[in-house]
């Protein structure tokens, strides 16, 4: 008689390893697509874009706001060195209108003697010049 052969022992399925090769598959399938299409790479230029640009807003926003400090500081006037100038140096701008006034202009009355005690004129005296510090008009 003749023999006959056994069967071959079938396997047994394994569907984790079947999970993890077609996962595997999968996701390489996916990378290719991905990286084929050029979205990704569109979108990542994208965000540096839009990172720079914020950095840039906030260098705006500080340089404005210097800016519009100086420009409060020039409406109140608050220039030291322009003070300094005006006030100290006697300095005038040159658009400010200067007004020079005539000696003994300035007092209505002549000033008293320092001995007496009624403001008597004495004869020939003079009232004292003001300096020319203070016949400069300031704006």
């Amino acid at each position: 008689m003749t023999a006959v052969a056994a069967p071959a022992p079938r396997r047994e399925p394994r569907p984790l390893r079947a999970f993890f090769v077609s996962l595997a598959i999968s996701a390489g399938l996916l990378g290719v697509l991905l990286v084929a299409d050029g979205r990704v790479m569109e979108l990542r230029k994208a965000k540096a874009e839009v990172r720079e640009l914020d950095r840039r807003i906030a260098e705006e926003q500080k340089e404005n706001a210097r800016l519009t400090s100086a420009i409060d500081a020039a409406n109140k006037e608050e220039f030291p060195a322009e003070k300094v100038a005006r006030e100290e140096l006697n300095l005038v701008h040159p658009e400010d209108v200067v007004l020079l006034y005539p000696e003994g202009s300035l007092s209505p009355e002549r000033p008293a003697a320092a001995s007496g005690s009624t403001p008597a004129k004495k004869a020939g005296s003079k009232t004292p010049a003001p300096s020319p510090a203070a016949t400069t008009g300031v704006r």
